[in-house]
């Protein structure tokens, strides 16, 4: 087996221990406490609810269609992916997004949350759904649902903003939840969500934005920034203060989960490379967002 299909194994299998637990938190705290979260899983959530406690559909004991219910809602968007965001990010969303369904159906749902209390269980379970969601997204893969949308409104519009669709998701989630519970589901739901949301993007670095600058001997390190990561940068030609051998310095702007890589594939290219990394407040201009 070579390395590419070993590394592809390695990481699907790191996407279904985040998928697990993901789901964990849901179906162990948050379906038993008839709560919801503000994304598309709360869609599927509240479609689940209409069809067993309205519409009054027999299910097993302890089993939750949400997963199914999930999988079917995220197939127009699956399609979007394929048209266009590429054959490889569909693939790996459709594996995803098949996984977190099938764990949401086989892990059961007690009829009692394992932790009564409201508060410690969005705490909990909010920190626990975005790590598992992090290391998703830390592999390269996708959940589907709003990653989908997120990932096409940032190429049609350089200066859209995810966040956008979050909160139009997270009103309409929650603005349904006040006409099937009281106020009091949609708080500890909005704190389900905004603990998630804050786990997920300490564990995940996507919206970190980094500079780095390269100093190096070898011109090659242009096709890194350009080829392996798919960014855009600028080149200057320097001169070593000492040595004053000519230098290329590069800089270039990538998500904090690229650094790595980068750093990996520069030094393999030129061992003794200097690179400067610094944290960026904020951006002006183009920057393509990449799952």
């Amino acid at each position: 087996m070579d390395t590419a299909k070993k590394e592809f194994i390695k990481k699907q299998f790191l996407v279904g221990v985040g998928a697990i637990i993901f789901v964990l938190p849901y179906n162990l705290l948050i379906t038993p406490m008839h709560l919801y979260s503000g994304n598309f899983t709360g869609i599927a959530q509240i479609l689940r609810t209409l069809l067993v406690d309205y519409a009054h559909v027999a299910l097993p004991r302890g089993f939750d269609i949400t997963g199914i219910i999930l999988f079917l809602i995220n197939i127009p968007l699956l399609t979007l992916a394929f048209l266009k965001l590429g054959k490889f990010f569909f693939v790996k969303t459709v594996i995803t997004t098949a996984l977190i369904s099938l764990f949401f159906s086989l892990i059961p749902v007690p009829a009692e949350p394992i932790i009564s209390d409201p508060l410690t269980a969005c705490l909990i379970g909010g920190v626990v759904a975005g790590f598992g969601a992090g290391m998703i997204l830390r592999e390269g893969s996708s959940g589907g649902g709003l990653d989908i949308l997120g990932m096409y409104f940032a190429q049609k519009r350089p200066n859209f903003s995810v966040g956008k669709v979050v909160v139009i998701v997270a009103i309409f989630v929650f603005t349904t939840c006040l006409f099937l519970y009281d106020f009091e589901v949609v708080v500890y739901s909005a704190i389900f969500t905004f603990t998630s949301s804050f786990a997920l993007d300490r564990f995940h670095y996507q919206t970190v934005k980094v500079s780095a600058f390269i100093v190096t001997s070898n011109p090659e390190v242009a096709n890194v920034i350009t080829q392996d990561l798919s960014r855009g940068g600028t080149e200057w030609t320097g001169q070593g203060v000492y040595s004053h051998t000519k230098m290329h310095v590069y800089m270039t702007v990538l998500s904090k989960y690229e650094v790595n890589k980068l750093r990996r594939k520069v030094h393999a290219l030129d061992p003794h490379s200097f690179i400067a990394f610094q944290t960026v407040s904020a951006i002006e201009g183009y920057f393509q967002p990449h799952l």
